[in-house]
């Protein structure tokens, strides 16, 4: 759970496909089951207490999703070996008629670039890519654990 809430590490795009998949998808069917309730879908006051039921408890879940958002967009940008301060790129949504093409074309950068192979500076590859040559598996710069292919390269050198 501490991985979903933290700018530490890397992310690369398939877990943050699904991650972001999953939060819109959660907050589509809450913005659907609000707009039922507030044009009529159920009759009189019946409506009105379920639809500020549905944004008292949403609002909440609001503020953590967004801290949710920002903080895999973060881990997303280490795995492309850019600092978390990009994401400011954003706020170009303010600029009137291109702002929204620039983050509209931030956000496919996020979802379709490749990471970096290897380990970068923000920590090993996500998907245990290897060093260049080298053949044995990345691993953490404080792991002391060096595994049995590495040994054997050692013992030819």
């Amino acid at each position: 759970m501490t991985d979903y809430f933290s700018s530490e590490g890397r992310l690369n795009r398939w877990p943050y496909f699904l991650r972001m998949c999953v939060f819109h998808g959660f907050f589509l069917i809450t913005w659907l089951f609000m707009t039922i309730t507030d044009y009529g879908g159920i009759i009189g006051s019946i409506s009105l207490i379920i639809f500020i039921l549905l944004l008292l408890i949403s609002i909440p879940f609001y503020f953590v999703g967004i801290v949710f958002v920002l903080m895999q967009s973060i881990q997303r940008l280490h795995d492309l070996n850019k600092s978390g301060w990009y994401l400011l790129i954003i706020f170009a949504a303010f600029i009137p008629y291109i702002g929204e093409i620039i983050v509209f074309g931030f956000e496919l950068y996020l979802f379709l670039v490749k990471g970096t192979t290897g380990p970068n500076r923000f920590g090993p590859d996500p998907l245990g890519g290897k060093t260049e040559g080298s053949t044995y598996p990345v691993q953490s710069p404080n792991s002391e654990i060096v595994d049995a292919e590495y040994e054997e390269d050692m013992k030819r050198k």
